[in-house]
């Protein structure tokens, strides 16, 4: 599991900056236009990519968790707010690089957002973090799209395949 893992966060990384370099094509002002998504705006769907990816590494590591919502904005500047997206891909990487197949089959015990005691295998939190980015990252295009810009080509293929 440990490979696949690696390979998926390099994926992350990846979309993750075709998604900021599209972004920083547009202006502030379209970044943080209401486009009708979750969380509002493209910059406000980024923000809540790094939020939840934060909780999750606290729980991993025993922290308890830095925030209390999960649509709080952490960054109003953009290049701010990028910077702490590719630091975030960094960590995450590194994180997987570090684990073995033993620990990823492994149980983490955390509580959610409400306090609900819970229990999931460590890899299964990973797949659900990058599946999670996936889901956010779908939006993200669709309102990149719609405000004007040139969504980029996300298919894992490109990225395998170095295109």
């Amino acid at each position: 599991m440990r490979e696949h893992l690696v390979q998926l966060a390099r994926y992350n990384q990846w979309a993750n900056g075709r998604i900021l370099d599209t972004a920083s094509d547009l202006s502030d002002a379209a970044r943080r236009q209401d486009t009708g998504g979750f969380f509002e705006s493209l910059h406000g769907t980024i923000n809540h990519m790094l939020v939840a990816e934060q909780v999750w590494l606290a729980r991993w590591t025993g922290e308890p968790s830095p925030h209390d919502t999960l649509d709080i904005i952490l960054h109003e500047d953009w290049t701010h707010l990028k910077a702490a997206r590719r630091h975030q891909d960094d960590t995450l990487i590194a994180l997987v690089q570090t684990q073995s197949d033993a620990q990823l089959a492994e149980d983490l015990r955390y509580s959610n957002m409400a306090g609900m005691p819970l229990k999931l295998q460590k890899g299964l939190i990973l797949l659900h973090l990058f599946n999670h980015a996936t889901h956010h990252r779908g939006q993200c295009h669709h309102m990149i799209h719609a405000l004007g810009g040139q969504a980029p080509v996300l298919d894992l293929p490109f990225f395998l395949l170095g295109l």
